[in-house]
């Protein structure tokens, strides 16, 4: 779910800059989607069902969906990080069904096969319409949101703008300009303040984050955990930017159904990759 830039000449870049569209060209820089005929990905269990929303603006976006089982009243809508898609997000989010817990895998514009163009703005609409479709789906269960990296920017978003049981992030930056080289953090179009978001957060907040993320790095959860000290900031001790979901599921589930307020605590499960 790598944040860094693809690479461009700092010459050609300010020329690109001269011109009309800067905005894009710089976003081509920032999003990094992967299409579904990149993405090689297995279930351990049964496969999800294939949904669509559509965003206020028109656009349909896929994604996929595990009911909760019969007496299970929880579902967490699950979005992902910066270079990657539903497809392959699904096969990350599976763990998450354990117990009978629903998931609901969220999509954006321009991933995964997707139409349009992604932006701050459009994310945030696409995963409008996602949590609309979350409480369509299962209207009576306890909704959580879970974001990976970027994803978990617009999860931030999403518990500010919707009543949630709660909001975890997963190597999550503090703004975006943190995550982005110097020479660029003047001139983003999209700005991603996770900061003011979290201060908005009124949910219980997990924040997870590796002490060796080398995408998003440590020092980013930190500042999002001081920001809110409702928060409570989990430590991975040796963990990157990725983590198996498998070592994680039954430990989110039990904290997110038993919230702590504030604090920090260090997760060490058998092995972090």
């Amino acid at each position: 779910m790598g944040w860094a830039f693809r690479s461009t000449p700092t010459l050609l870049l300010a020329a690109a800059l001269g011109l009309s569209g800067c905005a894009g060209i710089i976003r081509d820089r920032i999003y990094q989607p992967r299409t579904l005929a990149e993405s090689e990905i297995a279930y351990s269990g049964v496969a999800p069902s294939a949904v669509q929303v559509t965003a206020a603006d028109g656009l349909t976006l896929d994604g996929y969906y595990w009911a909760p089982v019969a007496g299970n009243d929880t579902l967490v809508v699950y979005f992902h990080g910066n270079s990657g898609n539903h497809l392959e997000a699904a096969a990350r989010a599976e763990p998450l069904t354990e117990g009978g817990h629903g998931v609901l895998v969220a999509s954006y514009r321009g991933y995964g096969d997707n139409p349009g163009s992604p932006t701050e703005e459009g994310l945030f609409a696409d995963a409008d319409a996602w949590m609309a479709e979350a409480r369509r789906l299962a209207p009576e269960s306890k909704l959580f949101v879970f974001g990976h990296s970027l994803g978990g920017a617009v999860a931030l978003e999403m518990a500010v703008r919707h009543d949630t049981a709660g909001v975890t992030t997963l190597g999550t930056f503090s703004r975006l300009s943190a995550a982005a080289p110097s020479y660029a953090r003047g001139i983003l179009p999209d700005r991603f303040d996770n900061i003011a978001a979290i201060k908005r957060v009124s949910e219980p907040i997990l924040l997870l984050h590796g002490t060796e993320d080398e995408v998003v790095g440590f020092v980013n959860g930190e500042r999002l955990a001081q920001a809110n000290p409702r928060a409570t900031f989990i430590v991975l001790p040796g963990a990157g930017h990725t983590v198996d979901m498998r070592l994680l599921a039954g430990r989110l589930w039990a904290a997110w159904e038993n919230p702590s307020n504030g604090g920090r605590q260090e997760w060490l499960p058998p092995t972090m990759d």
